[in-house]
């Protein structure tokens, strides 16, 4: 009836060091020892109903964990705090929200909770241990509170981190009828994107040289391109060091570009020798 108290750590070291209540009844611990435990220190309370066990320490995995398990069975993370798991949006980590497929229930302090009546299970999946919404789904969710420029943005960095295509976020899309949002999305994924100091640099350059300006990081032919004029067949990708895993990685991905015939400039190019460089793209756009 006391319950066994490394069995309860076990369970929270799958849950980035969080318990409920009900895991812990699940497991045959009486009331009287949850409430010895809690005064003891070896449970800390975090939602009601949710404690960390062995220590009050927290965690951005923690707090996104206990949110989850906070609002019962089926909820996931949802909205900005999945974005930024997801690394869809950038800046500090945003307070926890959580997607729970009901209508009913009650509102939990430190929670964003968005109740709907259901939630396929294709739009869910887990992360780091934590239920949360898919990178389509994530998209959908954000599509009416994000301003298109930063919605095009999150549309690029699913693409970059998970190769998230057009087709996968129209099945999210038919999968949910009576989201909102849904054609904001749609425009967000074929929108022109700035998403460097070398592009914005880029495009400065052309500008200050009096040159047209590209459609910037679309898909062409089935790739996602830097820079494309598509009334002069000409396509330029800007490549920087910094996103390459290793100075070997830069030169391998350069030498590929080139052998593909792609026209590519980089940071040196573009910062250090843009005269030379804005000479070499009029010739090309003449």
């Amino acid at each position: 009836m006391g319950g066994n108290f490394d069995t309860t750590a076990r369970i929270a070291a799958r849950q980035h060091g969080r318990v409920t209540w009900q895991q812990l009844v699940d497991e045959g611990v009486h009331r009287h020892a949850i409430q010895r435990w809690l005064a003891d220190g070896r449970l800390h309370r975090v939602h009601d109903g949710v404690y960390a066990v062995g220590h009050s320490g927290r965690s951005l995995h923690g707090d996104y964990m206990a949110a989850v398990l906070a609002c019962g069975e089926g909820a996931v993370l949802s909205h900005f705090a999945a974005a930024h798991l997801l690394r869809l949006v950038r800046g500090a980590p945003p307070w926890p929200e959580v997607t729970v497929p009901t209508t009913a229930g009650r509102s939990r302090r430190g929670i964003v909770i968005h109740r709907v009546r259901g939630l396929p299970e294709r739009d869910t999946k887990t992360l780091h241990d934590i239920p949360i919404t898919t990178v389509t789904r994530t998209l959908l969710d954000l599509a009416p509170k994000l301003a298109p420029p930063l919605l095009a943005r999150a549309c690029h960095e699913a693409w970059v981190h998970h190769d998230c295509k057009p087709a996968m976020v129209e099945a999210c899309i038919a999968r949910n009828p009576r989201k909102k949002g849904a054609a904001k999305l749609r425009r967000a994924l074929g929108a022109d994107v700035t998403l460097s100091d070398l592009e914005s640099a880029f495009l400065a350059l052309l500008r200050d040289h009096g040159l047209p300006l590209p459609r910037t990081n679309i898909d062409h032919r089935g790739d996602k391109v830097d820079c494309h004029w598509p009334d002069r067949g000409l396509t330029i990708e800007l490549v920087s060091y910094r996103y390459h895993a290793s100075r070997h990685a830069f030169e391998q991905d350069v030498a590929r570009r080139r052998r593909s015939n792609h026209i590519a400039y980089t940071y040196g190019d573009v910062f250090e020798r843009g005269r030379q460089t804005a000479r070499e793209l009029a010739a090309l756009l003449a």
